[in-house]
């Protein structure tokens, strides 16, 4: 087999320092992620969501008010209301009830 400068000469000496090589990689990948990127995370649920206005995007009535999805926060949600709705609404975020939002009309 041609040497080449600084490889080992035999293809499984190599290939096991090429599996080392690429476990040591995801590790560290691994490592840093848990330590520097776990307070940048773009995913908010419940109050920790904090978005106030939201957009009707599908809507329901039914005798007890409606319900149906709304655009905050740059995601959809399902979304329950005592006020008369339909798409195209601008809408207040009274309270978040685990990943469904209570929304009521935007006054002015």
């Amino acid at each position: 087999m041609i040497e080449v400068a600084g490889l080992p000469d035999h293809p499984i000496r190599f290939a096991a320092i090429l599996l080392l090589a690429g476990f040591a990689a995801i590790s560290i990948a691994k490592i840093y992620g848990l330590f520097f990127m776990r307070w940048k995370s773009p995913y908010r649920m419940g109050q920790s969501m904090n978005v106030q206005h939201a957009e009707v995007v599908e809507w329901t009535e039914s005798p007890a008010g409606g319900e149906g999805y709304v655009k905050a926060g740059g995601e959809l949600w399902r979304a329950t209301s005592k006020d008369s709705l339909k798409p195209g609404d601008e809408v207040k975020v009274a309270a978040v009830n685990g990943l469904t939002l209570s929304v009521t009309r935007k006054s002015g």
